[in-house]
Protein backbone atom coordinates (compact mmCIF):
# COMPACT_ATOMS: atom_id res chain seq x y z
CA UNK A 1 0.00 0.00 0.00
CA UNK A 2 1.34 3.37 -1.02
CA UNK A 3 0.53 5.87 1.73
CA UNK A 4 0.14 9.47 0.58
CA UNK A 5 0.34 11.73 3.63
CA UNK A 6 -2.45 14.30 3.58
CA UNK A 7 -1.48 16.70 6.36
CA UNK A 8 0.38 19.48 4.48
CA UNK A 9 -2.76 21.07 3.13
CA UNK A 10 -3.36 24.81 3.21
CA UNK A 11 -7.11 24.28 3.47
CA UNK A 12 -6.41 23.18 7.07
CA UNK A 13 -6.37 26.21 9.38
CA UNK A 14 -3.13 25.33 11.14
CA UNK A 15 -1.24 24.76 7.88
CA UNK A 16 -2.74 27.83 6.23
CA UNK A 17 -1.57 30.01 9.12
CA UNK A 18 1.89 28.43 9.05
CA UNK A 19 2.22 29.00 5.30
CA UNK A 20 1.11 32.63 5.47
CA UNK A 21 3.56 33.48 8.24
CA UNK A 22 6.39 31.51 6.58
CA UNK A 23 6.74 29.03 9.44
CA UNK A 24 9.09 26.54 7.80
CA UNK A 25 9.68 24.69 11.09
CA UNK A 26 6.00 23.73 11.31
CA UNK A 27 5.98 22.42 7.74
CA UNK A 28 9.23 20.49 8.20
CA UNK A 29 7.85 18.85 11.33
CA UNK A 30 4.67 17.80 9.51
CA UNK A 31 6.78 16.28 6.73
CA UNK A 32 9.12 14.49 9.13
CA UNK A 33 6.33 12.98 11.22
CA UNK A 34 4.42 11.65 8.21
CA UNK A 35 7.46 9.99 6.64
CA UNK A 36 8.37 8.45 10.01
CA UNK A 37 4.81 7.08 10.20
CA UNK A 38 5.13 5.35 6.82
CA UNK A 39 4.17 7.88 4.13
CA UNK A 40 5.76 7.07 0.77
CA UNK A 41 4.58 10.33 -0.80
CA UNK A 42 3.56 13.64 0.73
CA UNK A 43 0.56 15.54 -0.59
CA UNK A 44 1.32 19.27 -0.80
CA UNK A 45 -1.51 21.78 -1.15
CA UNK A 46 -0.86 25.53 -1.29
CA UNK A 47 -4.42 26.46 -2.18
CA UNK A 48 -4.74 29.90 -0.61
CA UNK A 49 -6.71 32.11 -3.04
CA UNK A 50 -4.54 34.60 -4.89
CA UNK A 51 -1.26 33.04 -3.74
CA UNK A 52 -1.43 29.39 -4.79
CA UNK A 53 1.57 29.34 -7.13
CA UNK A 54 3.77 31.22 -4.67
CA UNK A 55 2.82 29.08 -1.69
CA UNK A 56 2.94 25.78 -3.58
CA UNK A 57 6.50 26.48 -4.70
CA UNK A 58 7.50 27.50 -1.17
CA UNK A 59 6.01 24.32 0.26
CA UNK A 60 7.74 22.11 -2.31
CA UNK A 61 11.13 23.60 -1.40
CA UNK A 62 10.60 23.44 2.35
CA UNK A 63 9.25 19.87 2.37
CA UNK A 64 12.12 18.62 0.23
CA UNK A 65 14.60 20.06 2.72
CA UNK A 66 13.20 17.64 5.30
CA UNK A 67 11.78 14.62 3.48
CA UNK A 68 13.45 12.40 0.89
CA UNK A 69 10.20 11.15 -0.66
CA UNK A 70 8.31 12.16 -3.83
CA UNK A 71 5.66 14.87 -3.64
CA UNK A 72 2.03 14.79 -4.71
CA UNK A 73 1.14 18.30 -5.88
CA UNK A 74 -2.48 18.90 -4.94
CA UNK A 75 -3.73 21.53 -7.36
CA UNK A 76 -5.92 21.98 -10.43
CA UNK A 77 -4.18 25.26 -11.30
CA UNK A 78 -2.01 24.62 -14.35
CA UNK A 79 -0.09 27.85 -13.75
CA UNK A 80 0.82 26.88 -10.19
CA UNK A 81 1.77 23.36 -11.26
CA UNK A 82 3.85 24.70 -14.13
CA UNK A 83 5.98 26.60 -11.63
CA UNK A 84 6.12 23.91 -8.93
CA UNK A 85 6.71 20.73 -10.96
CA UNK A 86 10.23 21.70 -12.12
CA UNK A 87 11.23 22.09 -8.45
CA UNK A 88 10.50 18.43 -7.64
CA UNK A 89 13.62 16.33 -7.16
CA UNK A 90 11.84 12.97 -7.47
CA UNK A 91 9.10 11.80 -9.82
CA UNK A 92 6.10 13.94 -8.85
CA UNK A 93 2.42 13.11 -8.72
CA UNK A 94 -0.42 15.43 -9.75
CA UNK A 95 -3.57 15.37 -7.63
CA UNK A 96 -5.78 15.35 -9.61
CA UNK A 97 -6.93 15.14 -13.25
CA UNK A 98 -10.60 14.79 -14.19
CA UNK A 99 -12.62 14.50 -17.42
CA UNK A 100 -13.63 18.16 -17.22
CA UNK A 101 -11.98 19.64 -20.36
CA UNK A 102 -10.94 22.90 -18.69
CA UNK A 103 -9.09 20.86 -16.07
CA UNK A 104 -7.83 17.97 -18.20
CA UNK A 105 -6.38 19.69 -21.25
CA UNK A 106 -3.96 22.13 -19.51
CA UNK A 107 -2.65 19.41 -17.18
CA UNK A 108 -1.91 16.70 -19.75
CA UNK A 109 1.16 18.38 -21.26
CA UNK A 110 2.52 19.14 -17.79
CA UNK A 111 2.12 15.52 -16.70
CA UNK A 112 3.80 14.31 -19.86
CA UNK A 113 6.66 16.84 -19.72
CA UNK A 114 7.52 16.09 -16.09
CA UNK A 115 6.77 12.35 -16.31
CA UNK A 116 4.40 12.77 -13.39
CA UNK A 117 2.19 10.13 -11.91
CA UNK A 118 -1.43 11.27 -11.91
CA UNK A 119 -4.46 10.72 -9.74
CA UNK A 120 -7.34 10.31 -12.18
CA UNK A 121 -10.47 11.39 -10.31
CA UNK A 122 -13.65 9.85 -11.77
CA UNK A 123 -15.36 13.19 -12.23
CA UNK A 124 -16.89 13.87 -15.62
CA UNK A 125 -18.25 16.93 -17.39
CA UNK A 126 -21.68 16.13 -15.95
CA UNK A 127 -20.48 15.89 -12.35
CA UNK A 128 -19.73 13.16 -9.82
CA UNK A 129 -20.16 9.51 -10.80
CA UNK A 130 -23.27 7.58 -9.84
CA UNK A 131 -23.11 3.97 -8.69
CA UNK A 132 -20.69 1.34 -9.94
CA UNK A 133 -21.25 1.76 -13.66
CA UNK A 134 -20.77 5.53 -13.51
CA UNK A 135 -17.42 5.10 -11.77
CA UNK A 136 -16.19 2.41 -14.13
CA UNK A 137 -17.26 4.37 -17.22
CA UNK A 138 -15.49 7.53 -16.02
CA UNK A 139 -12.39 5.51 -15.13
CA UNK A 140 -12.32 3.91 -18.58
CA UNK A 141 -12.58 7.26 -20.33
CA UNK A 142 -9.83 8.71 -18.15
CA UNK A 143 -7.43 5.80 -18.58
CA UNK A 144 -7.96 5.74 -22.35
CA UNK A 145 -7.42 9.50 -22.60
CA UNK A 146 -4.32 9.49 -20.42
CA UNK A 147 -2.64 6.54 -22.12
CA UNK A 148 -3.38 7.97 -25.57
CA UNK A 149 -1.67 11.17 -24.39
CA UNK A 150 1.46 9.21 -23.50
CA UNK A 151 1.00 8.64 -19.77
CA UNK A 152 2.16 5.09 -18.87
CA UNK A 153 -0.62 3.00 -17.36
CA UNK A 154 1.57 2.26 -14.35
CA UNK A 155 1.67 5.99 -13.55
CA UNK A 156 -2.15 6.28 -13.41
CA UNK A 157 -3.93 6.10 -10.04
CA UNK A 158 -7.69 5.97 -10.55
CA UNK A 159 -9.72 7.54 -7.74
CA UNK A 160 -13.34 6.26 -7.96
CA UNK A 161 -14.57 9.07 -5.65
CA UNK A 162 -15.38 8.42 -2.01
CA UNK A 163 -18.66 10.00 -0.88
CA UNK A 164 -19.90 10.33 2.72
CA UNK A 165 -21.74 7.25 3.92
CA UNK A 166 -24.10 9.62 5.74
CA UNK A 167 -25.51 10.75 2.36
CA UNK A 168 -26.23 7.27 1.00
CA UNK A 169 -25.74 3.72 2.24
CA UNK A 170 -24.92 2.63 -1.31
CA UNK A 171 -21.72 4.69 -1.54
CA UNK A 172 -19.43 2.23 0.26
CA UNK A 173 -20.44 -0.94 -1.63
CA UNK A 174 -20.43 0.88 -4.99
CA UNK A 175 -16.88 2.09 -4.47
CA UNK A 176 -15.61 -1.32 -3.40
CA UNK A 177 -17.11 -3.06 -6.44
CA UNK A 178 -15.86 -0.34 -8.79
CA UNK A 179 -12.26 -0.82 -7.63
CA UNK A 180 -12.35 -4.50 -8.51
CA UNK A 181 -13.90 -3.88 -11.93
CA UNK A 182 -11.45 -1.10 -12.81
CA UNK A 183 -8.43 -3.23 -11.89
CA UNK A 184 -9.80 -6.18 -13.89
CA UNK A 185 -10.44 -4.01 -16.96
CA UNK A 186 -7.04 -2.29 -16.89
CA UNK A 187 -4.29 -4.58 -15.57
CA UNK A 188 -1.39 -2.47 -14.37
CA UNK A 189 -3.45 0.58 -13.43
CA UNK A 190 -3.43 1.66 -9.78
CA UNK A 191 -6.35 2.72 -7.60
CA UNK A 192 -6.33 5.39 -4.93
CA UNK A 193 -8.78 7.34 -2.82
CA UNK A 194 -9.16 9.88 -0.04
CA UNK A 195 -10.41 7.51 2.65
CA UNK A 196 -11.60 9.99 5.28
CA UNK A 197 -14.38 11.37 3.03
CA UNK A 198 -16.46 8.27 3.84
CA UNK A 199 -16.98 9.27 7.49
CA UNK A 200 -17.92 12.93 7.01
CA UNK A 201 -20.86 13.92 9.20
CA UNK A 202 -20.73 10.79 11.38
CA UNK A 203 -19.41 10.24 14.92
CA UNK A 204 -16.21 8.32 15.73
CA UNK A 205 -14.80 8.99 12.28
CA UNK A 206 -11.49 7.27 13.08
CA UNK A 207 -13.28 3.91 13.46
CA UNK A 208 -15.09 4.19 10.13
CA UNK A 209 -11.95 5.32 8.32
CA UNK A 210 -9.88 2.42 9.64
CA UNK A 211 -12.45 -0.28 8.88
CA UNK A 212 -13.15 1.13 5.43
CA UNK A 213 -9.43 1.21 4.64
CA UNK A 214 -9.12 -2.47 5.55
CA UNK A 215 -12.08 -3.27 3.27
CA UNK A 216 -10.51 -1.25 0.46
CA UNK A 217 -7.23 -3.16 0.74
CA UNK A 218 -9.17 -6.44 0.49
CA UNK A 219 -10.76 -5.19 -2.75
CA UNK A 220 -7.44 -4.21 -4.32
CA UNK A 221 -6.81 -0.58 -3.38
CA UNK A 222 -3.07 0.03 -3.58
CA UNK A 223 -2.72 3.72 -2.66
CA UNK A 224 -4.54 5.94 -0.18
CA UNK A 225 -4.47 9.59 0.83
CA UNK A 226 -4.63 9.40 4.62
CA UNK A 227 -3.21 10.83 7.81
CA UNK A 228 -0.40 8.33 8.50
CA UNK A 229 0.08 9.77 11.97
CA UNK A 230 -3.36 8.55 13.06
CA UNK A 231 -2.73 6.04 15.81
CA UNK A 232 -3.13 2.44 14.68
CA UNK A 233 -3.60 3.11 10.96
CA UNK A 234 -0.22 1.70 9.88
CA UNK A 235 -0.89 -1.45 11.89
CA UNK A 236 -4.28 -1.92 10.21
CA UNK A 237 -2.70 -1.58 6.77
CA UNK A 238 0.05 -4.10 7.58
CA UNK A 239 -2.50 -6.63 8.86
CA UNK A 240 -4.91 -6.07 5.94
CA UNK A 241 -2.21 -6.55 3.31
CA UNK A 242 -1.01 -9.77 4.96
CA UNK A 243 -4.54 -11.17 5.17
CA UNK A 244 -5.31 -10.13 1.57
CA UNK A 245 -2.34 -12.10 0.27
CA UNK A 246 -0.39 -9.00 -0.75
CA UNK A 247 2.52 -9.51 1.64
CA UNK A 248 4.65 -12.50 0.60
CA UNK A 249 5.49 -14.67 3.62
CA UNK A 250 4.20 -11.78 5.79
CA UNK A 251 7.55 -10.04 5.44
CA UNK A 252 6.17 -6.52 5.77
CA UNK A 253 3.94 -7.54 8.67
CA UNK A 254 6.94 -9.00 10.51
CA UNK A 255 8.98 -5.88 9.76
CA UNK A 256 6.18 -3.74 11.16
CA UNK A 257 6.15 -5.92 14.29
CA UNK A 258 9.90 -5.57 14.80
CA UNK A 259 9.59 -1.82 14.30
CA UNK A 260 6.97 -1.58 17.04
CA UNK A 261 4.23 -0.45 14.65
CA UNK A 262 1.74 -3.21 15.40
CA UNK A 263 1.38 -2.55 19.11
CA UNK A 264 1.73 0.66 21.10
CA UNK A 265 4.96 0.79 23.03
CA UNK A 266 4.43 0.38 26.76
CA UNK A 267 6.47 2.49 29.18
CA UNK A 268 9.10 0.64 31.18
CA UNK A 269 8.10 -0.25 34.75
Amino acid sequence: MLIIGERINATRKRISEAVQRGDACCIREEARRQVAAGAGLLDVNGGIPGHEAEYLCWLVNIVQEEADVPLCLDSADAGALGRALPLCRKQPMINSITLEPERLEPLLPLAREHRARVIALCMSESGPPSGVDGRVDAAARLVDRLTSAGIPIGDIYVDPCVFPLSTGTEHGPALLEAIGRIRARYPGVHTSCGVSNVSFGLPVRKLLNEVFLVMLVAHGLDAAIIDPCQEGIAARIAAAEALAGRDEFCQQYLLAFRSGILEPRRPAC
